[in-house]
């Protein structure tokens, strides 16, 4: 007896696999939802299903699938024991092909798991034992390679070894592309007869097709009431904040608990080293009455990030400006997305064109620069001018989609590296002949940024935010965050931490 099963995507009630791969939404990530959880759990109720069927035998249910059908034969066989043997078929490889042989940009979102937990794929593949468990591929398979089907499989190898499990493991590769073919189907039918029905006879009937597309449609009107096409909006729930807090220490324990699940479901992928990170100034250079210095630190590996200063230097005998700026010590440290480092370097290739070669200087862009009259440390992280990573939308979309299946997001590794900055700061601000206290600025995305830099760090006093958005699903992707906080609760958490908060002029 054979159940088969629709996609949300393809079958006759369509949802969406392409939610970042092609449809902008990123608050999926936000959200920790992907449709590989949903295809999961619509095989966990065919099972069901199977189960009350009187003609089928709940100790002899096994899986099958290519391609998609594959990634959900390893989902399903993974968290339900049920299944006594599995055959998934181009479903699976490691994650150096997804990631480093961009393999990412020919998977849609039903491939993939929220990657909280940072694990590759052989792990996934190891939950299934010691059931039977046939890997099977063909060898010019472009989105699951050869060299990472068979990394899978040796490591998992181990843990069949572990259960003394060997004969229930089992690879195969076939001459062929990413291609349904008639050796891949008659292998898995001997698997199944093999481990579910105890028969090593020859498979006598090839593999052809015996019903016409049409044939398996089930419904002459799709139901009214179904919930495919948006069960990407309630799948996974949103954090429920009703009884928010309502006392400064109830706010405070809540801080406290959001706090410590943004770090082990949100950031636990930021590097674990605590030492301050290595700063360098590269050049300085004095324009008027101003002096830059162009410095570099090192958030993560391979990374060295810039990190600019711009500090007046006036005669505050005959200044009034310069006066002021004594009475106000404090320094501006301002998050920069691509945009405002466009606009920033521009000012500042009046000063260092050989630094900014790409830029056409703009002498207006400099004197407003330099009209605050106080020191000024701009910070590009990751992504932002000097290393930004593409400006074709594709590549930056498949780009982006990589940080997820490392269990991180790039506004997620944006954020550690403005904390690193600030902690660069905190620890060598001798080299660069500055110090705080420091006032946290950013604009739009960079505003979100510096709030949740806020949250991890100790040393600023003030926050000024800008055009901040209004909520995690207007915001930059973070893993997770939306099952935890949405951003008017880390407004109110950022001003238990930062002595003021201003935001679009408004202090909180």
């Amino acid at each position: 007896m054979c159940l088969v099963i629709d996609t949300i995507q393809l079958g006759e009630i369509e949802g969406i696999h392409h939610g970042t791969y092609r449809e902008k939404m990123w608050w999926w990530n936000n959200r920790g939802y992907t449709p590989a959880g949903v295809e999961a759990w619509n095989c966990t109720r065919a099972i069901d299903l199977l189960e009350s069927r009187p003609e089928v035998d709940p100790k002899r249910i096994g899986v099958t699938g290519r391609s998609g059908g594959g990634a959900y034969s390893w989902w399903l066989a993974a968290i339900d024991e049920r299944i006594q043997a599995a055959i998934p078929v181009a479903g699976i490889t490691n994650l150096q092909n997804h990631v480093v042989d961009g393999c990412v940009s020919g998977h849609c979102d039903c491939m993939y798991m929220v990657n909280t937990y940072r694990w590759d794929f052989p792990i996934v593949a190891a939950l299934v034992a010691p059931r039977p468990l046939l890997i099977s591929n063909t060898d010019r398979d472009s989105i699951f390679p050869l060299d990472g089907v068979v990394d899978v499989h040796a490591k998992v190898r181990k843990i069949y070894e572990l259960y003394g499990a060997d004969e229930k493991l089992g690879l195969q590769i076939t001459s062929g592309p990413h291609q349904d073919t008639q050796e891949l189907r008659i292998h898995a039918f001997r698997w199944l007869n093999r481990h579910l029905r105890g028969d090593e006879s020859l498979i006598e009937m090839a593999a052809t097709k015996l019903f016409e597309p049409d044939q398996l449609k089930v419904f002459d009107q799709l139901p009214e009431d179904e919930r495919v096409t948006t069960i990407h909006e309630t799948s996974v729930p949103t954090a429920t904040l009703d009884g928010e807090p309502d006392t400064p220490e109830k706010w405070a324990t809540a801080a406290k608990d959001w706090k410590e699940q943004l770090r082990t479901k949100t950031f636990a992928a930021w590097p674990k080293e605590t030492a301050s990170p290595e700063l360098n100034v590269v050049s300085q250079v004095q324009h008027g009455d101003a002096q830059v210095t162009f410095a570099e630190y090192s958030s993560q590996t391979p990374y060295r990030l810039p990190l600019i200063v711009c500090r007046p230097i006036q005669d505050s005998t005959n200044d009034p400006k310069a006066e002021q700026a004594g009475k106000n010590n404090q320094v501006d440290v301002v998050v920069l997305d691509q945009a405002r480092w466009e606009r920033v370097a521009s000012g500042l290739a009046v000063v260092a064109p050989e630094r900014f070669a790409g830029a056409q200087p703009d002498a207006e862009v400099w004197k407003r620069l330099t009209s605050i009259g106080r020191t000024t440390v701009w910070v590009a992280p990751r992504g932002v001018g000097p290393t930004e990573w593409s400006r074709d939308e594709r590549d930056r979309t498949h780009i982006r989609r990589r940080f997820m299946l490392l269990g991180q997001t790039a506004a997620g590794m944006q954020i550690f590296d403005v904390v690193s900055a600030l902690k660069a700061l905190n620890n060598q601000h001798n080299k660069l002949a500055v110090s705080g206290p420091w006032n946290l600025k950013g604009s739009g995305d960079a505003a979100f940024l510096a709030l949740h830099a806020s949250l991890w760090s100790d040393s600023i006093v003030e926050l000024q935010l800008t055009d901040l958005p209004a909520s995690n699903r207007e915001s930059p992707d973070l893993l997770n965050v939306s099952r935890i906080v949405d951003l008017p609760q880390l407004v109110q958490m950022a001003t238990g931490q930062v002595s003021t908060v201003v935001i679009d002029g408004i202090t909180k």
